[in-house]
């Protein structure tokens, strides 16, 4: 019997970001799947970010799906999806092609080619 396949997501509220949670959710139906939904959030952004899961705990409710939603603070969030991703031994890593982004983002590059670069294990970057 196979273990069921864990796939973290990273969520920024971006439409991009809610294809891939769409996506995620898809895969772990078709292989018994369990999701991590990571939104990063900056300091002082508690409050904000634990509005922005509200659609996407909503989401995962109504899709029936075993999963977990996590808020982290960090000011990097391609480095904190991808400690999390090899801490907690993730198969996949699902993120959109372009989130909200910010200034530090245009300087260094975009979350998801950050995290195609580095990553453990497989990564599915979603389109719009």
């Amino acid at each position: 019997m196979f273990d069921k396949i864990r796939i973290l997501v990273g969520y920024d509220e971006s439409p991009q970001s809610r294809n891939a949670v769409k996506e995620a959710i898809t895969i772990a139906r078709c292989f018994s799947g369990f999701l991590k939904v990571v939104h990063v959030h900056g300091k002082g952004m508690e409050g904000k970010a634990k509005t922005a899961v509200i659609e996407v705990k909503d989401m995962l409710k109504l899709a029936d799906a075993e999963h977990e939603v996590s808020l982290v603070l960090d000011s990097s969030p391609a480095k904190a999806l991808l400690a999390i991703a090899k801490q907690e031994n993730f198969a996949l890593i699902v993120v959109g092609s372009r989130g909200l982004g910010n200034t530090m983002s245009m300087l260094l590059g975009s979350v998801s080619r950050q995290i195609v670069a580095d990553a453990h294990c497989n990564v599915l970057v979603v389109k719009d």
